[in-house]
């Protein structure tokens, strides 16, 4: 009986085939969505994000506080509830700050305290700091509240841009924003300054004002 010979290409080897070259499709779509994926990630890390993505490469120090010494005496003196310390950005940002600056001969300080706040590092000296929430200067018999505070070390000033409240001694005085100037240990007050004496209740108004 002679024998018959079958088709290589039958259809169920096509369906066969069709199958695994689908297979092989899809497995490469997905390995290429893969890499595409990845090469996002990469770029993200590459482009600053890697503080954001992982918030654990900064070090947390709980009750933290820093001293700038200058010979016998300090400078100044950072102090927080908790701080977190970016090292590539010679940063800290710190919860519950109180910054003092320790003035010349023995003249006291001037210390600013607040919720949150952002230090910036220039080695072992400080650039800047900003200070959010609730704010607290105190200088001399003056306290001053207000919800922005910012040292800039280059001007060497404590300067809030926002309305702020002075009070002292018989004394309460409102404005616009002031600036202290760290050498001269003087205050500022601008904007529409009210200052109302509290012994006898008198209020007086005035375009600027300094202490």
């Amino acid at each position: 009986m002679p024998r018959v010979s079958r088709p290589f290409f039958n259809r169920r080897r096509v369906r066969t085939g069709l199958g695994i070259v689908l297979l092989l499709s899809v497995g490469g779509i997905g390995v290429q969505l893969i890499r595409s994926q990845w090469a996002q990630y990469l770029r993200k890390l590459s482009t600053g994000d890697i503080i954001e993505l992982l918030p654990e490469v900064a070090q947390r120090i709980q009750n933290f506080r820093r001293v700038k010494m200058e010979g016998d005496r300090m400078a100044w003196e950072v102090a927080a509830r908790e701080a977190r310390y970016f090292e590539e950005e010679d940063a800290i940002v710190v919860t519950d700050p109180k910054v003092s600056f320790y003035l010349e001969e023995g003249d006291g300080a001037i210390s600013v305290s607040g919720a949150t706040g952002r230090i910036v590092l220039n080695g072992r000296e400080m650039d800047r700091a900003e200070l959010e929430g609730g704010i607290e200067v105190r200088f001399r018999d003056y306290l001053v509240q207000t919800e922005l505070a910012v040292y800039d070390r280059e001007l060497g000033t404590v300067v809030s841009p926002q309305e702020v409240s002075v009070t002292s001694e018989g004394l309460t005085l409102t404005g616009g924003a002031m600036t202290v100037e760290m050498d001269a240990q003087k205050m500022r007050i601008d904007g529409a300054v009210e200052t109302v004496f509290r012994d006898s209740g008198k209020k007086e108004g005035a375009d600027a004002g300094s202490m």
